[in-house]
């Protein structure tokens, strides 16, 4: 049997998007795949879980410094005898491909989680090497078409080497009853809840939802919202809910494992990001069959269906979100109607799976090898039915 080896290289391995979506790799990848996860800076929990999965890790850590660290890596794909390396965003992407140039590996993949935006990376990065890594790479895959239409109109020339591969995930966890989750959470059977899930950072805007919520509120009295995650905005929310009087409406729950039980709980999932790529807890609650309310920024309109599994509102207006927030939550029966076309959409566009083959059909393709007769989508057809 023709094995591949692959590394994927990441600036740091503990709890976010790219990360989960480096694990989903690792969780499912094929008999014929043995992967190997680098994480440049720091490890953590996402790296320990990939080692349980049975990856090979590395941290090659900052305290040698830069060139080192490129020895390093260069050294860890020779031994390895890697086969394809795959660079996660600016830094993973850098290390990846100067590493992989100094070992010989053959093939040279990079993926991209999120649109271009001003302050992403440097200037330096953006103008002077983003061309030249992309004209090593043998594929760009970019999480959304809206990431891939990002990238691709910037170097027009090498536009051939996007692809979009959209995000996916795993089947759902086990979970309690929704009773049981709503008790433990001290709720109502009847009360309506949203549930937002993410870092708590400018970027993700939840100062823009607890504004909202306040409109939200003053509609649907019983209404709560739970925020899941912990961050540096912090005390500007805590600050935010006592200004709104909202401290019986609205809750900062921290860091949370348990996202699926709190989905659980929840009516209805809230993404208020100014951006996103293709937001992994957007595609959780698809999976846990929710009506989503998201910004209509990066991939959140790939995901969602306007009118049949959510809405779409402009971002940083704490209005147009009020509005789409209390009209799913005042109507139980289209939340839930949502919600399971929601669970379908998941199901035959978003799985982990999916995502996982087409990614391993590159892998193939680009080292002149056929795949494996698992892999069967191709990469364009999955890119056109995900946009549909």
């Amino acid at each position: 049997m023709t094995r591949l080896r692959v590394m994927h290289v990441i600036n740091a391995m503990d709890r976010g998007g790219a990360e989960m979506v480096v694990l989903e790799h690792v969780r499912h990848a094929a008999p014929e795949i043995e992967t190997h996860v680098c994480a440049v800076n720091v490890g953590g929990w996402a790296l320990e879980e990939a080692e349980r999965l049975g990856a090979r890790a590395l941290v090659l850590g900052k305290e040698s410094g830069r060139f080192a660290a490129f020895r390093r890596l260069a050294d860890a794909l020779r031994r390895g005898r890697v086969d394809v390396v795959n660079g996660h965003n600016p830094t993973g992407a850098l290390y990846a491909t100067i590493a992989a140039r100094l070992a010989g590996v053959p093939v040279i993949v990079r993926t991209e989680h999120s649109f271009h935006y001003p302050g992403r990376h440097s200037a330096l990065y953006a103008w002077l090497l983003e061309p030249p890594l992309t004209a090593v790479a043998n594929r760009v895959v970019c999480v959304s078409e809206t990431v891939h239409q990002s990238h691709a109109h910037r170097i027009p020339w090498m536009a051939g080497r996007f692809v979009t591969i959209a995000n996916g995930i795993s089947a759902p966890p086990a979970v309690r009853p929704r009773g049981v989750a709503r008790a433990d959470l001290g709720l109502g059977a009847d009360d309506p809840v949203a549930l937002t899930a993410g870092g708590l950072t400018r970027p993700k805007a939840q100062h823009v939802l607890v504004n909202a919520f306040a409109q939200v509120v003053a509609a649907l009295p019983a209404a709560r919202l739970l925020l899941a995650g912990e961050g540096p905005m912090r005390p500007a929310l805590e600050q935010l809910i006592r200004e709104h009087h909202l401290e019986a409406n609205v809750r900062l729950l921290g860091s949370r494992e348990d996202v699926p039980e709190l989905l659980e709980a929840a009516d209805v999932f809230v993404l208020s990001s100014v951006r996103e790529g293709l937001s992994m807890t957007l595609l959780e609650a698809m999976r846990a069959g929710r009506a989503a309310v998201a910004t209509g920024v990066g991939g959140n309109g790939e995901a969602i269906a306007v009118g049949k599994t959510g809405l779409l509102v402009p971002p940083q207006d704490p209005k147009a979100l009020a509005e789409a927030v209390t009209a799913l939550l005042a109507d139980r029966e289209k939340a839930q109607a949502w919600g399971a076309a929601a669970r379908e959409r998941w199901a035959r566009l978003f799985t982990a799976e999916r995502m996982t083959r087409d990614t391993e059909r590159i892998y193939w393709e680009e080292r002149g090898l056929a795949a494996p007769s698992g892999v069967t989508q191709g990469w364009e057809e999955g890119r056109r039915e995900a946009v549909r």
